[in-house]
């Protein structure tokens, strides 16, 4: 049997230069994996952040836009514009209506122009739809179509305004005020149910995207 003395240390100092070379190459490759991971999860971070951004941006201007549509002053030269928007659309439409329901026509035409100078604002809430799903959850999307249903409500309780001129279900009159006039100020308790959704929808989708940009979710 050979001495350990009799070792080729030229060969094992070969050998473990080779292995000096793997553990380096290894290491390369763990540093490089690392890295990576990281540029993904700052891309990542960075999507995330611009998404809530434009989330919260259509928000708000929706939010805004709602406060407008709903706003219980109108103009004079509001009313006038919608009176000769139904002039220009049916030059005989008095003949048919009912004279209690003729201005509240023009009132209901009004709302009709006002969410339509709106379409951009509610077209970029809608289209936030899909990102908000697939990188947030159902939770952000549902904030959002419920923000987003409002302009539909709205406009719904402006026909309905239309066909209440008689008054003769008090509560409903009531419900139709709700939703068409924002009160700026309301008692502890008041209801206000396209109010509510609007607060409920901001909220939400706030506590969902505000971290994003404060940078507390990464």
């Amino acid at each position: 049997m050979e001495s350990w003395t009799n070792i080729d240390w030229a060969a094992t100092g070969t050998m473990m230069q080779g292995v000096g070379t793997l553990g380096g190459a290894v290491a390369v490759y763990a540093a490089a994996r690392m890295g990576l991971s990281a540029w993904k999860h700052q891309k990542l971070a960075e999507r995330n952040r611009d998404q809530a951004e434009v989330i919260l941006h259509a928000a708000y201007n929706a939010r805004r836009a709602l406060g407008y549509l709903r706003s219980p002053w109108m103009s004079g030269g509001e009313l006038a514009a919608a009176e000769e928007k139904l002039n220009s659309s049916e030059p005989k439409w008095r003949n048919s209506i009912v004279e209690e329901k003729q201005k509240r026509l023009i009132t209901a035409q009004a709302y009709y122009m006002r969410a339509n100078q709106l379409l951009d604002d509610r077209t970029k809430l809608e289209d936030c739809l899909p990102m908000a799903r697939a990188l947030f959850g159902e939770d952000l999307e549902n904030a959002i179509e419920t923000l987003h249903h409002q302009f539909h409500i709205v406009r719904t309780y402006a026909d309905a305004y239309v066909d209440d001129y008689n008054g003769t279900d008090r509560d409903f009159t009531v419900k139709i005020r709700r939703a068409l006039f924002a009160a700026n100020k309301r008692t502890a308790g008041e209801e206000n149910e396209v109010s509510d959704a609007i607060d409920t929808s901001i909220a939400t989708i706030e506590a969902i995207c505000l971290p994003y940009l404060r940078m507390e979710a990464l």
